[in-house]
Parts: C-alpha cells; structure tokens; sequence
C-alpha cells in the first residue's frame, strides 16, 4: 500500500482532518477527520514509499500499549477505511466490507482475535485514546 500524494493533515480547532491539496485532488468533497492515533500513524505512512498492515501494526506497538492482535485488527480496519476513503492506493489493502461511515458492514470481517473497539494508551503520556472510531466522513 501506499499514501496518495496530495492529502495531509492539518489540524482546524483542535481537530486533525486530512485535506485534498494540489490538482490532482481538486474534486475531493470529503473532509477525514482522524484522531490521535489514526493522525498518528497517517504522519508515519506518509513518509514510507509504501507500507503494509503489518508496518502499521509495528507502529502502534512502538507508541502505544496494546497488544498485537488488537493492533492487527485496528489497522486491518483502518486500511480499508483509507481505502474506502480514497487516500490509499496498492493490491495488498485488506478485503474489509465496511459502510459509507468507516463502520464495519459485518462484524465477522475481522477475523483476528482481539476487541477492535478496545482504548489503550500512549506510553508516553499515558493519555488514553480510541482507535474504535479512526476516521469519519463528513458532507
């Protein structure tokens, strides 16, 4: 997988939302809005010439408490809500049914133990934080 170029996050009131920049995404409608740990690990992808779950779940474990079934499911979500989303591109995004709203259209699409609604928290700051709700779409 990799980042589409164009989209970045810029924080607007204390909220992180990813923006359509430069020509190529000039008819993007949809506003990302992303929390602490989805804005965390877009920043970290969007430097990587391409990345896989896997590399998204090392990351969540080098920045966060949380055990790795729960990061393998999260970030298998995550994918393919970026997928859905249209600000990633590659043949290896997980094959994840999800709705209009990020939200799953089958619980039974994640396969991987682990609740992927769980909080964990950062182990620096030990801030709490939900992965549960990554992004939204507003219109």
């Amino acid at each position: 997988m990799k980042a589409k170029p164009g989209f970045n996050i810029r924080n607007v009131c204390g909220q992180d939302l990813v923006v359509a920049e430069g020509e190529e995404n000039i008819d993007f409608s949809n506003i990302i809005s992303m929390n602490e740990t989805s804005s965390y690990l877009w920043t970290k992808v969007q430097k990587m010439d391409s990345f896989t779950v896997d590399d998204m779940v090392n990351l969540l474990l080098q920045e966060y408490e949380v055990d790795r079934a729960t990061a393998l499911s999260d970030c298998s979500l995550l994918a393919a809500q970026w997928n859905k989303a249209g600000i990633i591109d590659g043949d290896d995004i997980p094959d994840i049914d999800i709705n209009d709203d990020g939200t799953l259209k089958n619980d039974d699409d994640i396969v991987v133990p682990g609740k992927p609604l769980e909080s964990f928290e950062n182990k620096e700051t030990k801030k709490k934080c939900l992965i549960g709700r990554l992004f939204h779409k507003n219109r």
